[in-house]
């Protein structure tokens, strides 16, 4: 008998996913109710590449891999996750809003699914996203649901279309809506914001600094790079970061001592805050990359590998001061 092509710790991933409802999400994805967004991220990665089927030659892998995607696309987005942990059932089911023991109530009406919903019935999954992933439900032939109004039109290979009525309690209706617009304006916002923050710490921190000087007396230019007009070296008083001035920096003692400490203090409180602006930047296009590597059929390794080992000057600046 050939050896299989999988090793045991592969074999072990793939069981252990398959051995959970499909709706258990956090016990899929290995996390709680209680993780960050960044650990739900950092462990669908990690599991993610045990599981893919480029990777795992287990032969039930595939299915393991769909098992995991589809708990990232529901605990990664808010509105979805803030709708399962209030129900408990898969928001993306036509019966999000109830619990999943109300929907085994009506198995009689068809052949159990893998997926806890029925053969015969309504799929727990989107007619068009089980099709795409499962190869089509108990009912062949396109779907076509019509607003909020509760109708469903099923088309049996040619034959005339079939109208079934599927009950939608108006609350329900309401918190769909809800969490759809929810899903539209969240994403948006939080994108424009993430955009506009380093401009807004670029102004805010000048003007701040500016605000809380002391401005009885003019402030001398500074710069971090030695240049010919700035060559006298300087550090601050608590990271020692060097900075240069010019050769006449306060040649007729008009500043005091404690002025001197306070723009000393101003050079160093300055070049942390750029760096932790433009180490955000750095931290922002990394994500994306990574993101953009992550597919939900496929990782690009390439560009996973590229994006990890993007340089971060500025981050590696901070990490060195150990502010980060």
């Amino acid at each position: 008998m050939p050896e299989p092509s999988y090793t045991k710790e592969q074999e072990t991933i793939v069981l252990k996913i398959l051995s959970y409802k499909p709706h258990q999400f956090y016990e899929i994805l290995q996390v709680t109710k209680t993780s960050n967004e960044g650990e739900i991220k950092k462990s669908y990665r990690k599991l993610a590449i045990k599981l893919h089927p480029d990777k795992n030659s287990h032969p039930r892998a595939a299915e393991a891999f769909k098992f995991l995607n589809k708990a990232w696309g529901v605990l990664s987005d808010p509105s979805k996750k803030k709708l399962y942990d209030q129900t408990g059932s898969d928001p993306d089911s036509r019966f999000a809003g109830y619990n999943s023991s109300a929907s085994s109530s009506g198995a009689s009406r068809g052949g159990a699914s893998p997926f806890g919903g029925f053969q015969g019935g309504a799929s727990p999954f989107d007619d068009d996203i089980f099709n795409m992933f499962f190869g089509g439900g108990g009912a062949q032939g396109p779907t076509f649901t019509f607003g909020g109004n509760g109708f469903t039109f099923q088309s049996f290979g040619g034959g005339q279309p079939y109208v079934r009525q599927r009950y939608q309690p108006r609350r329900q209706q309401r918190q769909q809506q809800q969490g759809s617009q929810q899903s539209q304006e969240e994403p948006s916002f939080m994108e424009s914001l993430r955009q506009l923050l380093p401009i807004l710490l670029i102004i805010l921190v000048p003007l701040l600094s500016a605000l809380f000087s002391d401005s009885s007396s003019s402030v001398p230019d500074y710069s971090f790079v030695k240049d010919n007009q700035y060559n006298l070296q300087r550090v601050t008083p608590r990271y020692k970061i060097p900075f240069y001035v010019t050769q006449n920096f306060d040649t007729n003692k008009k500043l005091s001592d404690k002025q001197i400490r306070n723009f000393d203090s101003k050079v160093e409180s300055v070049y942390i805050q750029h760096k932790r602006t433009n180490c955000a930047r750095e931290q922002t296009i990394k994500n994306e990359m990574i993101e953009d590597a992550q597919g939900w059929f496929s990782t690009d390794y390439e560009k996973l590998k590229e994006a990890e080992d993007l340089p971060m000057p500025n981050c590696k600046a901070l990490r060195d001061l150990h502010l980060i």
